[in-house]
């Protein structure tokens, strides 16, 4: 385990109709099970970086950029959580791989989700990271508002202009989640992002795929709860604090309980001292990696 693991990742290309995704990848050895990584609104395959690093070396990674993001920010739409569930088994084609481990995060836990419910057979375990389950909404709610109320600093990113890389590493120091908490490994999993643009750099993610989730995840009816109703094992990890650091996660504790009392597929583990957003690029990671790699 370690920096090496990372090392040994490669980007994959998926052809889709119209295009293709990338998949931040590696092999699993002899045996050896794989996990497939799904990131959340705004994130990317390198989010995973320390989770990754944690991970046995032996465990295999497909670590999917969704569509409209990042390396996958060319690929063709629709950008709907079913079509980005539905990748998910396009990219287990594309490996040759029946099943595996399927883990998603914030918003990649509605898509892993779906997953499930469509594709049950190809899931060996479901690990569910804050997400996944949504707050009721006001009768007439904005999606969009809903969405930035949630994530608004990391949004606010979208409409920036960064000189470098390191301008963008600035503004990840400063945000209410990390600035407490930062130290130079998160570094690999956020200097990813960003593409070349008339005046400086952005962060390349289409817009028209944040705006069809933040609808999906908000206050669809068919989608909204996608986790209330997994059909194969499943662990929602539901943490202390939320995007802004401030108490309570994005999964709320009473709605993840009230899941599990009516879905005995579903458990439930809390995570103290955690926010939304540490959970996979801080400390959290090395629990990640152990729930992936020991179950």
């Amino acid at each position: 385990m370690g920096a090496d693991s990372v090392t040994m990742m490669h980007d994959l290309s998926v052809p889709v109709p119209g295009g293709e995704f990338n998949v931040w990848h590696r092999p699993a050895a002899g045996g050896m099970q794989t996990a497939v990584l799904v990131h959340g609104l705004t994130g990317n395959s390198r989010w995973w970086s320390r989770v990754v690093q944690h991970l046995p070396e032996g465990v295999g990674v497909a670590a999917i950029d969704l569509r409209g993001r990042c390396c996958s920010v060319s690929a063709p739409p629709p950008f709907d959580l079913t079509t980005l569930a539905d990748d998910i088994a396009i990219c287990l084609d594309r490996l040759d791989l029946d099943r595996a481990t399927v883990v998603g995060y914030s918003m990649g836990a509605w898509i892993t989700s779906i997953f499930a419910a469509r594709h049950p057979q190809r899931v060996s375990r479901l690990i569910l990271l804050d997400g996944g389950l949504a707050a009721p909404a006001e009768p007439g709610a904005d999606p969009d508002s809903i969405i930035s109320a949630m994530v608004g600093p990391s949004l606010a990113r979208l409409d920036l202009q960064f000189g470098d890389v390191e301008d963008l590493i600035d503004y990840w120091k400063a945000h209410p989640a990390l600035k407490r908490h930062w130290d130079d490994g998160m570094r690999s999993a956020l200097d990813h992002e960003l593409r070349p643009a008339p005046s400086g750099h952005t962060v390349a993610i289409n817009p028209d795929a944040i705006h069809q989730a933040a609808r999906q995840i908000t206050v669809d009816s068919e989608t909204k709860d996608a986790a209330a109703g997994v059909p194969v094992p499943t662990v929602l990890f539901v943490v202390e604090r939320g995007t802004a650091d401030q108490p309570g996660g994005m999964t709320p504790r009473h709605l993840a309980e009230t899941a599990a009392a009516s879905n005995p597929n579903l458990t439930i583990r809390y995570l103290e001292a955690l926010n939304h957003y540490t959970l996979v690029l801080g400390e959290g990671a090395r629990v990640v990696a152990d729930a992936i790699a020991n179950g």
